[in-house]
C-alpha cells in the first residue's frame, strides 16, 4: 500500500510548475483584458476630442470660432473661394458661425460672409471656441438682423421704413397744423 500511496502522491515540483503556469495564464488574460479596455477608452476619448465643436452651427445655435492661423482669414461674400473679398480677419479674432459646408463657414459677426476653416493643404485656420453664451448669441443675431434690415431699407430707397398702406405712414405724410389761437383758448 505504501508503494501505491507514493505513486498517487503528486510531485511537489510538478504542482508548483502547474500553479505557476496557471497563474501566468490568468495574469496574461487579465493583462490582455486591461489593455483592451484601456485601448477602447483611449480610442473613445480621441474620437470625442476630434469631434469636439463639430456640431452643425445654425442661426438658432451659432458656434464661435477663433482665428488661429498667423495670416488670419479672408472673408468672402459667397461660398465660392472666387467670390469677392469682404474683409481680412486677424489671428486671434473671434467670429460667429451660423453654417458649415465642407471646409467653408458662413459667419455673421464681426462681418457677414464666408471663411475657410482650413487651407487646401489641411492647415487649420480657425477652431471652435468654448460654447457661446446666450447673450452673445442674441447680440450676434440682432447685429446680423439689423445689418440686413438696414440693407433692405437702403435698397427700397429709405422710405422711412413705413409701408404706404400703413395708417401711420398716411399720418406722417399729412402736414401737421399748428393750433389756432382759438383752439388754444379752449
Amino acid at each position: 500500500q505504501a508503494a501505491v500511496a507514493r505513486t498517487q502522491r503528486p510531485d511537489p515540483c510538478a504542482c508548483m510548475v502547474e500553479n505557476l503556469s496557471s497563474q501566468a495564464v490568468i495574469k496574461d488574460k487579465l493583462s490582455h483584458a486591461a489593455t483592451t479596455l484601456f485601448n477602447k477608452v483611449d480610442h473613445g476619448l480621441a474620437n470625442l476630442s476630434k469631434d469636439f465643436g463639430k456640431a452643425k452651427p445654425s442661426l438658432d445655435a451659432p458656434v464661435t470660432y477663433k482665428i488661429i492661423h498667423q495670416g488670419g482669414a479672408l472673408v468672402r461674400s459667397g461660398y465660392e473661394t472666387s467670390s469677392s473679398k469682404v474683409h481680412q480677419l486677424a489671428a486671434g479674432e473671434v467670429v460667429t458661425c451660423v453654417d458649415l459646408m465642407g471646409r467653408r463657414a458662413r459667419i455673421i459677426s464681426p462681418v457677414e460672409g464666408w471663411v475657410s476653416t482650413e487651407t487646401r493643404d489641411g492647415v487649420q485656420i480657425m477652431r471652435p471656441t468654448s460654447k457661446l453664451r446666450k447673450s452673445e448669441q442674441n447680440m450676434a443675431f440682432e447685429s446680423a438682423f439689423d445689418r440686413k434690415f438696414n440693407k433692405l431699407k437702403a435698397q427700397q430707397g429709405g422710405g422711412g421704413g413705413l409701408d404706404p398702406r400703413d395708417p401711420r405712414a398716411q399720418k406722417a405724410r399729412t402736414p401737421s397744423r399748428s393750433p389756432s389761437p382759438q383752439d388754444r383758448d379752449r
